[in-house]
């Protein structure tokens, strides 16, 4: 993900819309036509507004809806990178995350993955 998307990006839920805050674990500079570019493999998105969180994963914003971020094979992936990186990400994501946090239990998903 290039830094820059932070600049265009906002919570894509439709009740918020809010500003989208980043915090980045993992990056690498890329040469971009001789400037030095920040590339970002691994961070956490969170919305100022609602509090929802996005991550970056291998370089990919995961910016799905709700309801197919608790579907089991999302929800796996983005547990396990709640799990890699909890000691960094903050704990009110972590404890009361939305849609989900690890203290959330996977069977509170109302869909079936």
């Amino acid at each position: 993900m290039k830094r820059w998307l932070m600049d265009i990006l906002a919570c894509p839920a439709e009740d918020c819309k809010g500003e989208l805050q980043i915090d980045v674990y993992e990056s690498h500079m890329l040469d971009s036509g001789g400037e030095q570019v920040e590339e970002i493999d691994e961070a956490l998105i969170v919305c100022s507004k609602c509090g929802r969180w996005y991550p970056v994963i291998d370089g990919i914003v995961c910016m799905l809806p709700d309801e197919m971020r608790l579907e089991q094979k999302q929800r796996h992936v983005e547990t396990a990178f709640l799990e890699k990186w909890k000691d960094r990400i903050p704990e009110h994501v972590l404890d009361n995350g939305r849609p989900f946090g690890l203290s959330t239990p996977a069977d509170d998903s109302t869909t079936e993955g």
